[in-house]
């Protein structure tokens, strides 16, 4: 399908600054109607009466600070709905804070004490186990009191079972006592597969889980909740393997020896991590996953530790050079050859570029500084000769010009575009060339309407139709055609909030079921600005409708066991590679 316009990619958490961002949860009642909200900055906190109509609370508010700085710091505000709800208020004290800038609510600007937000005219109908979220910055102090209430409008009753959704998988501990050796478990490619040594077929299917990219340079989450708990959970629910953002500062950090203590744990909910730099609490988070039969693959989202870092194009940023793009994955790939948890590398993050902007991405012949084809090609090679056993998972680009013009053209016009590294039209004519090229896999990125309003979502679609018309021309024909197996390494976001997000949500899953992908849905956190994480309140819960979206997508045995990636270790309540053809299970094909 041709595409007109450029496309673009938006930043996927309001998270940073190496600040602990502080979580609280509180709950309000239903009330019959919802006050406007109060201009006056020592409006009061709203109050709500009981009704019929419904049962206990009908919605929740979790504030978090995302981001501070000398002077002022930046929040988020989740609105949980527990039955449907025509509009909302919340009620927060800033105390000190001044409200500076506000958005998808209306939070007057000058806000300060104690004050109210309702919802905007577009995000005020929510459906019972759906959120929204609004946000704000304040001069002055974060608040020490985080709590909010939340307010308003039901048009139905309370469900507990829409509220809490699906009934879980039970959480199991971890699996300590089974001996894994370190070397049986590396994966290579088949056509469109990817297999196992003995050339089994296996199914990746996983999570991203951000944070060590930004500038506090650690998982999120670790602020709130313990890391063995967390990985029991991730590891019970099916998650075979973990796509972890790093900055290439931060790996040339741990290969000089400069790695930091983080501020971003809390130590007392975590005092096996006490006093241990990023690079120790990253081999601990390997050891918990080693321990659970659950992979990792890293991927360099951006060349700075910056939370805004994925959003510049290329993989060089000064004082970052491709010179240490590649000295970086050399020596990440060489500390890591003997582990087979760590089963393969995700070069870059979402290259991209408009065809006027300097620099972005190319994919040609070229040997140019921006071609990134020449680069993933080097980076590879490089990964390859410490470790020639890992997956080199290769992303695209953004835009590709049409037949008949080349990337000198300026002009939208003559090229097609797709998400950020979500465009592998140019990977036929010039294919990722690897000293060994069983490891490749490409990884296009993937995503609905909420994050951006493609020219394919302003018309009516369906499965089909995006098929034909986006997922083929950009990346399912290397499956298709069996030139290489694919993992679509990014997509997912928020349900309940748009009917097109919905279906094409339900479409891309139901692809990847069809098909067998492997894929990493984004993401864990549930501080991720455009799509919300499987995680919920603060790490408190998980989002259950999207978990049950999710879960067809998960690789598991005819009666519904999760299957790992480690031929000895099982996922907790699960089984391994071993186990799952031993019982005469089907390959993923």
């Amino acid at each position: 399908m041709a595409q007109e316009t450029p496309r673009f990619r938006r930043a996927p958490w309001l998270v940073g600054a190496g600040a602990l961002a502080a979580v609280v949860v509180a709950g309000g009642v239903w009330a019959a109607t919802t006050k406007a909200p109060q201009a006056s900055p020592t409006a009061q906190a709203p109050s709500a009466t009981p009704s019929p109509s419904a049962s206990g609370p009908v919605c929740t508010a979790l504030l978090s600070v995302t981001k501070q700085w000398d002077g002022g710091y930046q929040a988020e505000v989740i609105v949980s709905a527990r039955a449907p709800l025509a509009n909302w208020e919340v009620g927060l004290n800033l105390e000190g804070g001044v409200v500076t800038a506000s958005w998808d609510s209306t939070m007057p600007v000058g806000s300060t004490g104690i004050t109210t937000a309702a919802n905007a005219s577009y995000n005020g109908t929510v459906t019972a186990g759906s959120t929204a979220t609004f946000g704000f910055t304040a001069n002055g102090g974060s608040p020490s009191d985080l709590s909010a209430t939340c307010v308003g409008t039901a048009t139905g009753p309370v469900s507990e079972s829409q509220a809490a959704g699906p009934t879980p998988p039970p959480t199991y501990t971890s699996q300590a006592n089974v001996a894994s050796p370190g070397d049986d478990d590396w994966l290579h490619t088949d056509g469109n597969r990817i297999v196992d040594a003995q050339g089994r077929a296996v199914w990746l299917t996983g999570a991203n889980w951000y944070g060590f990219n930004l500038e506090q340079r650690m998982l999120v989450g670790l602020n709130v909740a313990n890391l063995d708990d967390l990985m029991d959970q991730i590891a019970s629910r099916g998650i075979n393997v973990i796509r972890v953002p790093v900055s290439t500062e931060l790996l040339l950090e741990w290969r000089d020896g400069e790695a930091r203590v983080p501020q971003a744990v809390n130590q007392q909910l975590n005092p096996g991590l006490a006093d241990k730099t990023t690079l120790e609490v990253f081999d601990a988070f390997l050891g918990d996953a080693k321990d659970r039969g659950v992979k990792v693959f890293l991927d360099v989202h951006s060349a700075l530790a910056d939370d805004d870092g994925h959003l510049y194009p290329v993989w060089y940023n000064e004082p970052v050079s491709t010179a240490d793009f590649l000295d970086a994955w050399t020596w990440v790939a060489a500390r890591y050859a003997n582990d087979d948890t760590v089963i393969g590398f995700d070069l870059k993050n979402e290259p991209h570029g408009q065809p006027s902007e300097t620099p972005r991405a190319i994919w040609d012949a070229s040997t140019a500084k921006h071609n990134w084809r020449h680069a993933a090609e080097q980076a590879g090679d490089a990964i390859l000769a410490q470790n020639p056993h890992a997956l080199v998972f290769v992303e695209g680009i953004e835009a590709t010009p049409r037949t008949g013009t080349s990337f000198a053209s300026t002009d939208n016009g003559d090229y097609s575009f797709g998400w950020w590294g979500g465009n592998l039209r140019f990977a036929a004519e010039f294919p990722v060339r690897l000293s060994e090229p069983r490891q490749l896999v490409y990884s296009p990125h993937e995503y609905g309407p909420l994050v951006y309003d493609q020219p394919w979502f302003q018309k009516p679609f369906t499965k089909d139709s995006l098929t034909t018309d986006v997922w083929e021309p950009n990346w399912l024909y290397l499956h298709q055609d069996g030139t290489a197996p694919l993992l679509i390494g990014e997509w997912g976001g928020r349900l309940g909030q748009d009917p097109r997000q919905d279906v094409w949500m339900a479409a891309l899953r139901d692809l990847i079921v069809d098909e067998h992908l492997a894929h990493t849905f984004w993401c864990l956190n549930p501080e991720s600005g455009d799509t919300g994480g499987l995680f919920a309140n603060g790490w408190g819960s998980w989002d259950e409708e999207k978990y049950a979206l999710l879960r067809p997508a998960l690789w598991q045995t005819s009666g519904g066991r999760f299957v790992s990636l480690d031929h000895a270790t099982p996922l907790p309540g699960g089984v391994s590679v071993t186990e799952y053809y031993d019982q005469g299970n089907p390959q993923p094909r």
